[in-house]
């Protein structure tokens, strides 16, 4: 079967987002029929609507019991739940540094970075376990690895609490054929990516670009690769693991 997905169901989060639409194409383009899921539903639709099969669920994924209903309908719909990729996430405009950041923001990052992740985890689990075959891949950061560049201190622990989220469950799902790993995107070229790197003087570009070790931004789709690697069969011998795409910059 190789890295091929036809006949296999996959579930998107975050797939009007850049990540989550290279993630919904690749996997679309291995063979898989992809449910779409965002909270922007104009923008998903957009992304679904270039999609053979594809299906857009315009809902919050913050929503524990929404989550529920989501895998619910997908299983009811196509008899089946194959692949969940967590790519929802973000900073939400939340501000850097430990006397900055509120309580507020510290809940609103860890609902959309950590426990969404879980309670679709959770979903998910039962079905991919009566099946003995399912791929739960969560779109992690160098910021749970390491640190935050950023200095956005929820997101970093939401990062790293999502990794060893995705080692517990391999632990305990590995048994069942139902495999789990993070993969984890350095610096991609994103509109925000590159407004970013544009408020940079060409000094600071410099800087950044020689701490990684390709000398340029990773392109979305060199990450959605490794996302549906992930969901393959030709992944049947990783589980718990962190596949970091960054191009070598946290050799640095």
């Amino acid at each position: 079967m190789g890295v091929e997905l036809k006949d296999r169901v996959a579930i998107v989060t975050g797939a009007a987002q850049v990540i989550g639409e290279a993630t919904v194409l690749k996997l679309a383009e291995r063979g898989a029929t992809v449910v779409g899921v965002d909270v922007l539903a104009d923008r998903l639709s957009g992304v679904m609507g270039s999609v053979p099969g594809g299906f857009a669920v315009p809902m919050d994924v913050t929503d524990a019991e929404a989550d529920r209903r989501l895998v619910q309908d997908v299983h009811k719909r196509y008899g089946r739940v194959d692949i969940l990729v967590n790519v929802a996430g973000g900073i939400l405009g939340a501000p850097a540094g430990i006397e900055r950041i509120s309580i507020k923001d510290w809940h609103r990052l860890l609902d959309l970075n950590l426990h969404a992740p879980f309670y679709l985890s959770l979903a998910v689990a039962p079905i991919m376990k009566a099946q003995k075959w399912g791929r739960i891949i969560t779109v992690g950061s160098g910021a749970g690895r390491s640190y935050s560049r950023t200095g956005i201190v929820p997101y970093t622990a939401a990062k790293a609490g999502v990794m060893g989220l995705m080692r517990q469950l391999g632990v305990e799902l590995a048994p069942h054929n139902v495999l789990c790993n993070v993969v984890s995107p350095g610096m991609i070229a994103s509109p925000l990516g590159r407004v970013e790197m544009e408020r940079r003087t060409e000094e600071e570009r410099a800087a950044v670009y020689s701490s990684i070790a390709v000398k340029r931004m990773g392109d979305p789709m060199e990450v959605a690769n490794v996302i549906a690697f992930a969901a393959s069969e030709e992944a049947s011998y990783v589980v718990g693991q962190t596949l970091t795409v960054d191009g070598g910059h946290w050799m640095f």
